[in-house]
């Protein structure tokens, strides 16, 4: 190919430039989705690469039995470390606790996300410091190291190394700076501290609260003999030589807590965390992979765009093709002249596509929930300039092979289409593919949106509009957090002040009570330590007897409140059995039946509840503050920022209102439905422009047909129908097709709800009718056309 091949490209292409922007900017678009989803699917698949010899470090997870709804946690006891160091297995191990802590710099205060690791941890996973010594900030706990990027929002352009910070209450000294981790990595923290700072002393019970765990294999031992070590020393725990054996008997597994190990580079798509309420932070390999589909999809609709485009340009080129062979043109010279046109349309668009998913990155990134700054590496665009090449090549072929077929003689006396019927019917097939797409891909995003919607609008159990919610610092006192809320219920315009535990709307925080039942076995019941305004607060009333009271019940009364589902799993007849009786382990006296509110998302049953009366839970103050304004919200907002400035000058206030709690339970159905609304309406729009061009060669093909039918009495309906029948055949069969995908991937969808959005058909029919709306619209031009077109020309033709 020469250069002068590509010079005459570009010539024929400023020639049509109504046709050249429709070509590229479908390209483009395919292209620029393309590279994004693809560049998402790289980015998914790479997590973790950064560690080195990543296949042989293992983390250790667990799974609770004893939690009402038992889910795998990549975390273990802390106290599994120093038992399989002592197992004299030729393995190292390290454990690290994430906490988010706020930093005091000057007047400022910035989230930190600290990192509480031992002296193994930065060797194992390959950190260093780009400047001062990591080793003393994992040694010394007066010492911190700092992410590059956290060194720079707290101090700037200044120099952080050596500079004192104020972290939770500690003074610390910058002891290093660390590179920031990649974006694709499953520990992602701001700052590194020693052990003792964040981890429990091995030689008491806190010993057995979680960390993560890691352990590097090496000498020929395999995962399975560590696990060995990890059950054999927790079975040893207090927690599990405590437990009665009826009890462990009922458990999975026969114990209390289950163990496995996933290979770090396996981590992110580990299917025991799929579904979790740790899910935001996995991938899910088969949606990665369906990514990667959508992206090849979205560039092969395009590419039939251009295809269809193409070929019907090369038919309108017929006589020109025929000059140029009867004057001598050889067979690899005409197909030199159509790929050259090819890559100059390819890799325009190319271009433009990588100019467009460039200024798209921030949103797409925003979508996907995941940090893709670093998708434009040099090594990226060259591979997407390759693949924009490789499409137009691949796209050039039906063109080429059309216009080999030409015959000079018959182009020149304007006979024949030098398409034949298989190849028009290929075009065809090729259009009812692009509405197939675009119709699954459409109804889908409606069914998805629909649910997320629902859900996210489903009424909590009580009104949440006039509450602010908002969380203590951790390890503040009981008596710190009532004189808050004593000093917060004065304020004009508040109506009350409760504690809970655990925020409403929220999934994180559990604690689980063991009980015996009345019919003699023990179950483990979800707790929800509140004040006594709680219910008061809420504005909820009992569903059977009476709830807690701010002036008839007291903290660390024996009373108790639970939910139906409570009452039945502690083995009474009915709820109404329940109320105004002893605990069957007699811990308190239940005194009425609370309805049930939406702690979970609608994706679980209801949970068996029980409220008690106290300040604590565990040896932590009640973490969780809700506040009832009656008065103006702003103005309460202000002045309660203000009494926690005075109390907590330290930490970082998060103000939210209680409605806003219930929005990141369907974040990633949000996504979701925009990502295959968005790939929706782009395969739609190809489609169009695929009809478009179908229409229009159509019409030039019968344009005899046409004119006959005219000149016999043929009105402007018929037409139109005769215009439209063959477009309107497509779409159907295009529904035929995409539908029932778009019906089963529906289906598929709402079997995770146990409470689903009544939607019938109605998402398949609006993606139905959409696509008719737009092929329609693409075919009206020229069917208005074919009521132009002079007969006598027509004739002559």
């Amino acid at each position: 190919m020469r250069l002068n091949d590509l010079r005459i490209g570009w010539r024929q292409l400023a020639a049509e430039p109504a046709y050249s922007a429709v070509v590229i900017a479908g390209l483009a678009v395919g292209f620029a989705a393309c590279f994004l989803l693809l560049g998402y699917v790289r980015f998914s698949l790479g997590y973790n690469s950064h560690v080195p010899d990543a296949e042989h470090v293992f983390v250790i997870k667990q799974k609770n039995n004893m939690l009402p709804r038992p889910e795998w946690q990549a975390s273990a006891p802390h106290a599994l470390r120093d038992a399989i160091k002592h197992s004299a297995l030729a393995v190292t191990v390290s454990a690290s606790r994430s906490q988010d802590m706020t930093a005091r710099l000057d007047s400022g205060l910035f989230p930190l996300s600290v990192l509480a690791a031992d002296t193994e941890f930065a060797r194992m996973f390959g950190l260093r410091a780009m400047a001062g010594d990591l080793a003393t900030a994992v040694t010394r706990p007066d010492s911190i190291a700092l992410s590059e990027s956290a060194a720079r929002k707290m101090f700037g352009e200044r120099q952080a190394l050596g500079k004192t910070l104020i972290v939770g209450g500690e003074t610390l000294r910058v002891a290093a700076i660390m590179r920031d981790m990649p974006a694709n990595s499953s520990l992602v923290f701001d700052a590194l501290r020693s052990e003792p700072a964040l981890l429990p002393d091995s030689g008491d019970w806190r010993a057995w609260t979680n960390a993560g765990l890691f352990v590097r294999l090496g000498g020929g031992v395999d995962i399975e003999t560590v696990l060995r070590v990890v059950r054999d020393a927790y079975a040893r725990s207090p927690a599990e030589t405590r437990m009665p054996e009826a009890m462990r008997a009922k458990l999975p597994n026969h114990t209390s807590i289950e163990f496995r190990a996933v290979p770090l580079a396996d981590l992110y798509f580990d299917p025991d965390f799929r579904g979790s309420r740790a899910a935001v932070s996995y991938g899910n390999r088969d949606m990665v992979i369906g990514l990667a589909v959508l992206a090849l999809l979205v560039l092969l609709l395009a590419g039939i765009n251009y295809v269809n485009l193409a070929t019907v340009r090369t038919l309108r080129r017929q006589r020109e093709i025929g000059v140029r062979k009867a004057i001598g043109a050889s067979r690899w010279q005409i197909t030199r002249q159509f790929m050259a046109e090819s890559l100059v349309v390819s890799m325009t668009a190319t271009v433009l596509g990588l100019l467009l998913a460039w200024l798209l990155l921030p949103l797409f990134s925003d979508l996907m929930n995941r940090q893709l700054d670093g998708l434009f590496t040099p090594a990226n665009l060259l591979g997407g300039l390759a693949f924009g090449m490789l499409t137009g090549l691949a796209a050039a072929a039906y063109p080429v092979w059309i216009a080999l077929r030409v015959r000079a003689g018959e182009s020149l006396l304007g006979r024949g289409t030098s398409e034949t019927p298989h190849g028009a019917q290929v075009r065809r097939v090729l259009t009812v593919f692009q509405f197939a797409v675009a119709m699954a891909l459409g109804g889908g995003a409606l069914a998805v949106a629909w649910q997320t919607r629902y859900a996210s609008n489903a009424y909590p159990g009580f009104d949440p509009e006039p509450l602010l919610v908002f969380d203590l610092p951790e390890g503040t006192a009981p008596a710190a957090a009532r004189a808050l809320r004593e000093r917060i219920a004065h304020l004009p315009g508040v109506a009350g002040v409760a504690g809970i535990s655990e925020a409403i709307g929220r999934d994180d925080y559990k604690l689980t009570w063991l009980m015996r039942t009345r019919r003699g076995d023990s179950v483990g019941i979800e707790l929800k330590n509140v004040s006594p305004e709680f219910f008061d607060v809420y504005r909820v009333g009992p569903a059977l007897g009476r709830v807690f009271h701010a002036g008839q019940d007291k903290v660390d009364d024996r009373k108790v409140v639970i939910n139906a589902s409570a009452a039945l799993t502690l083995g009474f007849d009915s709820p109404e059995a329940a109320v105004g009786q002893p605990m069957p382990d007699d811990t308190g006296t239940i005194i009425g039946i609370a309805p049930d509110l939406r702690f979970n998302t609608l994706r679980h049953v209801p949970q068996p509840l029980l409220y008690r009366l106290d300040e604590k839970t565990m040896d932590d103050t009640l973490g969780v503050v809700t506040v009832r304004i009656d008065g103006d919200k702003s103005q309460v907002a202000s002045a309660i920022t203000a009494l926690w400035r005075q109390t907590f000058p330290n930490a970082i206030l998060d103000l939210q209102n209680a409605r806003d709690l219930f929005a990141p339970n369907y974040a990633s159905d949000r996504r979701l439905a925009l990502a295959l609304g968005l790939a929706s309406a782009i395969a739609t729009a190809l489609a169009a422009f695929g009809i478009y061009v179908l229409s229009a060669y159509q019409v030039q093909r019968r344009a005899r047909e046409i004119v006959l039918r005219k000149l016999y009495g043929a009105g402007r309906r018929q037409i139109g129908q005769l215009v439209g029948r063959e477009f309107a055949l497509l779409v159907g069969i295009g529904a035929l097709i995409g539908l029932p995908l778009a019906a089963l991937a529906k289906a598929r969808y709402l079997a995770g709800f146990v409470e689903r959005a009544p939607m019938g058909a109605w998402p398949l029919a609006a993606a139905f009718g959409f696509a008719a709306l737009v092929a329609l619209a693409a075919c009206t031009r020229h069917t208005r056309a074919a009521m132009r077109i002079a007969p006598a020309r027509a004739l002559r033709d």
